[in-house]
């Protein structure tokens, strides 16, 4: 008996539940597509006489590749860009490549990087991409980019071991730079030459390009502590450092003492989920500002790291 009773009490409290929907209701299996998210651009691109901008280009090594124009793409339309944005200067802080050995690779990058020749002058490096092993890991990147990129060019300022190292002499807005690449993994011998060029320059701006410098928080690694102590601080003109190999954008300042203040900044988009991203950076002298900022020529976006706060940034100038 109180089994059929407890039967007849689950039919009622069925027969009520079902009571409560609407006849023929679907119940629903998925959701709305959420609203496209809006990147926030505190610093879009800018032009005007007092703006003077550096494309700073880092580890497009998968760009490297005969079927990817996004390489040559990026670097197109800093030409086409040149005038409208004032891009005075194109610095590549290596990984060009992937793979060291793959000759094919190389003729992509070495496409990519010469559309600038003769428009915008322009250095690069090889990162840890861009070596072999062995006495010989620089074979293909000095075949592609070494001593004979710029010969001719007047803003060729030495080298060292056929552009393992090397330094040019840009004017940019109204300052005079002496920039110096070293590629990843430097000599002392390396180190040496950089310290001779900011040396020699003591009246221009310094600014070291190198591959490895800055850790994924944005401190310093082991090899750009031991470049600030070898080459940084030595050097009172050196006042701008710029590095890839992580896949980080952003900057660390480090107050070098009461006079100076060195900016570090590294741009790899490589994991960014962007194609071809690079970073702008924006000289306002009128302003005295620096601005970074992630863009891709390529998708007319400013998308780079969008989680990231120092994505896009804004300090005063070093110098």
């Amino acid at each position: 008996m109180k089994r059929l009773v407890s039967i007849a009490l689950i039919l009622v409290l069925i027969f009520a539940l079902s009571a409560c929907s609407k006849p023929g209701t679907p119940v629903p299996t998925d959701f709305p597509e959420p609203e496209p998210e809006t990147i926030e651009v505190p610093f879009p691109l800018e032009s005007g006489d007092d703006i003077h901008t550096i494309a700073f280009v880092s580890d497009t090594q998968r760009y490297a590749f005969k079927d990817s124009t996004t390489n040559k793409d990026m670097i197109k339309a800093l030409v086409d860009d040149k005038d409208k944005y004032s891009i005075e200067y194109v610095i590549h802080s290596g990984d060009l490549v992937q793979t060291p050995d793959k000759e094919d690779e190389w003729q992509v990058a070495k496409e990519a990087m010469s559309q600038l020749d003769g428009i915008i002058p322009y250095g690069v490096l090889a990162g840890n991409h861009d070596q072999d092993s062995g006495d010989e890991r620089f074979t293909l990147y000095t075949k592609y980019f070494g001593d004979e990129t710029y010969s001719g060019c007047d803003y060729s300022a030495g080298s060292f071991e056929n552009c393992r190292a090397h330094a040019q002499l840009v004017t940019i807005g109204s300052n005079d730079f002496v920039v110096v690449y070293i590629s990843d993994d430097p000599s002392k011998d390396c180190i040496s030459f950089a310290n001779d060029i900011f040396g020699k320059y003591p009246d221009r701006i310094g600014i070291l390009v190198t591959h490895k410098y800055l850790e994924p928080d944005l401190s310093l690694d082991e090899m750009g502590e031991y470049m600030l102590e070898k080459i940084v601080k030595p050097n009172d003109n050196v006042k701008l450092v710029l590095c890839g190999h992580e896949s980080v954008a952003g900057y660390l300042e480090t107050k070098i003492d009461d006079e100076r203040t060195v900016l570090q900044v590294m741009a790899n988009y490589q994991d960014a989920g962007t194609k071809g991203t690079m970073m702008y950076l924006q000289i306002n002298e009128k302003a005295k500002t620096l601005t970074g900022i992630s863009y891709s020529p390529v998708t007319d976006s400013y998308e780079g790291y969008k989680n990231q706060s120092d994505d896009q940034f804004r300090v005063d100038l070093p110098w």
